[in-house]
């Protein structure tokens, strides 16, 4: 049995649907949700058989169930990006965000190396130690007499 004229090309328009909706493509695929939908609104206006209706009419449903999804998808893309846009630029009289990271000097802070004793950061490291002072090495000895080389 031949396809009815009304359901001509849906197949088609709903596997490029579901696959610009799988690779992030939503405006596309909200274009052809919606082409399959009417196209399915159409063809049921045709129907006169109840139980073909009813089955016709649930996958309607369906189809407006994905289709939803796509639009809640593509919602919250535009909430994301304009949240996005909404965060100011920095000022000039505001520190750059590198320096928002590091952590005051704690002897200029506190007022001096007494107080920075009693203000000690647990998760700050205290400088390196200097390395060991190495032992001079020996003095070079004189070459020995002609006698002690033969």
């Amino acid at each position: 049995m031949a396809a009815p004229q009304h359901l001509v090309g849906l197949e088609h328009q709903l596997q490029v649907s579901r696959e610009s909706a799988l690779l992030g493509n939503y405006e596309a695929s909200l274009v052809h949700f919606d082409g399959a939908i009417s196209q399915v609104q159409r063809y049921l206006r045709t129907l006169d058989d109840p139980t073909l209706r009813a089955k016709w009419l649930r996958a309607k449903e369906d189809l407006s169930g994905e289709f939803q999804i796509v639009k809640e998808i593509v919602a919250e893309l535009s909430k994301l990006r304009a949240g996005s846009k909404a965060v100011p630029p920095p000022t000039a009289a505001a520190p750059p965000p590198s320096q928002l990271l590091l952590r005051p000097d704690p002897v200029a802070v506190v007022g001096g190396p007494s107080g920075a004793a009693q203000q000690r950061d647990p998760d700050v490291w205290s400088p390196p130690k200097p390395p060991p002072e190495r032992c001079p090495p020996p003095p070079r000895r004189a070459a020995p007499p002609d006698w002690a080389r033969r």
